[in-house]
């Protein structure tokens, strides 16, 4: 019985009177706050203005298109699909839909703004700053410009 009393007590002490407006002030910034992250996962991913500046070291080079296929294929295709058109085996899985590197909208973003997007991730995409190389890094932009002209031709 007595528990039971000292628990009711605290329960009045932390949520009733003077701290029922901290806990109802904890909980709108705990929702505002989810509710952005949702809302953040779901936007267009826009990388800063400064990797349009970026150049890519291996523009034209098929050396380094074919590096960055081998490691597309060991790294990137399980979500973004063989044919690069977000449809991998785990794309279901996860909770924002893979790019579609064959669509205008990732063909029209600068080099250096793909670059940027794989060096820094977002949500479920992880970021390859510390697993890849920037050589490899920018290999695999290379690659993905591939899935524009493999697009084109069909």
């Amino acid at each position: 019985m007595k528990k039971l009393i000292k628990s009711q007590t605290l329960y009045k002490t932390l949520f009733g009177g003077e701290y029922r407006k901290l806990h109802l002030f904890l909980i709108a910034v705990l929702s505002i706050t989810l509710t952005g992250i949702q809302i953040l996962q779901d936007s267009k991913w826009v990388a800063p203005l400064e990797a349009d500046s970026y150049v890519n070291p291996h523009i034209g080079n098929q050396k380094a298109v074919e590096k960055g296929r081998k490691l597309y294929m060991k790294l990137c295709w399980t979500c973004h699909g063989k044919s690069g058109k977000g449809d991998g085996p785990a794309a279901a899985t996860l909770k924002v839909t893979p790019s579609d590197y064959t669509e205008d909208l990732v063909q029209t973003q600068s080099d250096g703004a793909l670059y940027w997007k794989i060096t820094h991730g977002r949500g479920e995409m992880v970021s390859y700053k510390s697993l890849l190389s920037e050589d490899q890094r920018w290999t695999l932009v290379n690659y993905i410009r591939e899935f524009n002209k493999s697009a084109s031709s069909e």
